[in-house]
């Protein structure tokens, strides 16, 4: 499978930038039917972009070569589930939470609102992080350090290193939340999709009121399922479960416009963690829509303060999509684009690798 890396500056035949043509050519090339037909709850790639992972509520982790373009391994986890599996910064090591009660057949037994640390070479647990009372929803580990954060039902965001089993730190936010860092792993937010507010917290005085709060207010109904920070820091994705998707300005908290997909809500029995994604330049955003298409918006021309005190001018402005890509390969409903290699993946009940059409 051929993957081009990511490079704007390089003149390698191996490297290839990410531009309005190249984005607009992406195709499904490679589909994986291994969680056998079940949802797939979550997909993420590693720090270097040769592995995929993808949690189902078959109680089943799937492992993928993106290099190859092939399924390299199996991992089950019949007792409580798989859910959020995210890959840690070492080897092929990752955390994931137990499958949301009532979404398998885990009713017929005990839950356990666990963080599992697995290695996916030898299967074998390396520690188990205890501390939530309640369904782990949103997971999410430090772009630079070997710590996570993890937000519950029982409406607390914990704070994890991964060489001890205890928290090291807690928030309680007082309603259903949602997690993310920035890019450097200097501050995170938490989203409180129940009073459309996020949260923005220094790392290093979590334990104190937050620096910043932003009120993101949606003109129809939503909850949101992932937040996510462009890889210049600049800008913060909201996506929803509606027709309507949110760039937040990562400076001012302020909000700058909407991404808006016609009949495009995912409605699903089923959790699963965002069915939109940046691109690693930050130039575009993939959203996945419920009518087997896969809308992608040019956010270049969108202003941001930088830091400074300048009102922002496309407040809210509503932006079109470059391209609409259809697809025949089920529901782009989780997208999740590869850090290194010029390929990103969707999944609902399978998993589908695109790659852009490359003359």
């Amino acid at each position: 499978m051929y993957s081009p890396s990511i490079n704007s500056t390089s003149n390698s035949s191996s490297t290839l930038q990410i531009s309005p043509a190249v984005v607009k050519s992406f195709t499904p090339t490679k589909r994986f039917n291994y969680h056998k037909e079940a949802s797939i709850t979550s997909l993420d790639y590693d720090d270097s972009g040769q592995f995929l992972i993808s949690a189902g509520i078959d109680k089943s982790i799937q492992l993928y070569d993106n290099h190859k373009g092939i399924h390299i391994k199996d991992i089950q986890s019949q007792k409580y589930g798989a859910h959020l599996a995210k890959f840690t910064h070492l080897n092929k090591n990752c955390l994931y939470a137990s499958t949301p009660v009532g979404t398998s057949n885990l009713q017929e037994v005990d839950h356990d609102n666990s963080i599992r640390y697995l290695s996916l070479d030898d299967n074998q647990y390396l520690r188990y992080f205890k501390g939530h009372k309640e369904t782990v929803i949103s997971l999410e580990v430090d772009p630079v350090h070997d710590t996570f954060l993890s937000s519950s039902m029982d409406l607390t965001v914990k704070m994890w290193d991964l060489r001890s089993s205890n928290p090291t730190g807690n928030i309680d936010t007082g309603s259903p939340s949602i997690v993310a860092y920035d890019p450097m792993g200097v501050i995170f937010v938490v989203g409180k999709y129940s009073t459309s507010t996020i949260e923005f917290y220094d790392i290093t005085n979590f334990d104190k009121k937050p620096f910043l709060t932003s009120k993101v207010e949606s003109s129809i109904p939503c909850k949101w399922n992932k937040l996510e920070f462009s890889n210049n820091g600049k800008l913060l994705l909201v996506c929803t479960n509606s027709d309507n998707h949110y760039i937040v300005d990562a400076f001012s908290g302020q909000p700058l416009c909407v991404l808006h997909v016609p009949d495009g809500a995912m409605e699903f029995k089923y959790p699963f963690n965002g069915s939109s994604t940046f691109t690693p330049c930050g130039r575009f955003v993939l959203v996945g829509s419920s009518q087997h298409e896969v809308h992608v918006f040019d956010v270049s021309s969108i202003k941001t303060t930088e830091g400074g005190n300048d009102t922002v001018e496309t407040s809210y402005k509503v932006i079109k999509p470059l391209k609409v890509i259809e697809t025949s390969q089920g529901i782009p409903k989780i997208l999740a684009f590869n850090p290194k290699l010029l390929t990103f993946a969707s999944a609902d009940t399978t998993v589908s690798l695109w790659q852009p059409l490359i003359e």
